[in-house]
């Protein structure tokens, strides 16, 4: 494997990114990046009916990925991450009018063409049934109300941006039977998945 690869885990809500990055993460000994959207200052607004901040949520978002990942990745040593911006670019097609969606994809390209791109994108997928029982166990009062109609959605939109992106060099991963949290032989079929594709990568280049 390269002695610096950036790899990025990414998927729907509930789906166990970070946790299947952090799990990685020690499993190699890779620089962890983790999203912090609680510093989002418009967020708590965000899921309020009578405010609407959803520009300044999602410019807010995506400016402070981009520096995230500008900074990790700057450091020289092999990252994995539970968020690439493009993130920003399908959450804000759901909340933003179609004229804010225009010019916020405007922004969107600008920090796309100054980001290293991952090696390799790995897109976790699950049933809805299992993300809104994950999405359950981990009790956050912001996601509770999310419907299955809304996760849906948001998966539809990952699979067509993945499917558009053939420069991400893509694994799609359906995590739905997997608990490698629970069962290390679970861990270990996931990461061999994920060395396997990124060797097939590099030794194409």
């Amino acid at each position: 494997m390269d002695d610096r690869p950036f790899i990025v885990i990414e998927g729907n809500i509930g789906v166990g990114k970070t946790s299947l990055a952090r799990a990685l993460s020690e499993k190699w000994g890779y620089s962890l990046v983790l999203e912090e959207f609680e510093e989002n200052e418009f967020l708590s607004d965000f899921y309020k009916p009578e405010v609407s901040v959803s520009f300044q949520t999602e410019v807010r978002f995506i400016v402070d990925r981009f520096n995230q990942l500008r900074e990790a990745l700057d450091e020289n040593q092999p990252v994995i991450t539970d968020y690439f911006i493009e993130k920003s670019l399908i959450f804000s097609e759901n909340s933003l009018s179609a004229r804010e969606f225009n010019l916020f994809r405007d922004l969107y390209s600008i920090l796309f063409d100054k980001i290293r791109k991952p090696d390799l994108y790995v897109y976790l997928s699950a049933d809805v049934a299992r993300l809104r029982s994950n999405i359950r166990k981990r009790n956050r009062g912001m996601e509770q109300e999310i419907s299955e109609s809304y996760l849906e959605q948001i998966n539809n939109r990952y699979l067509k941006y993945v499917s558009a992106h053939k420069e991400l060099n893509s694994l799609l991963l359906d995590v739905t039977k997997y608990d490698f949290l629970t069962y290390p032989e679970h861990l270990t079929e996931i990461a061999s998945l994920i060395q396997s594709k990124l060797l097939a990568i590099q030794q194409v280049r």
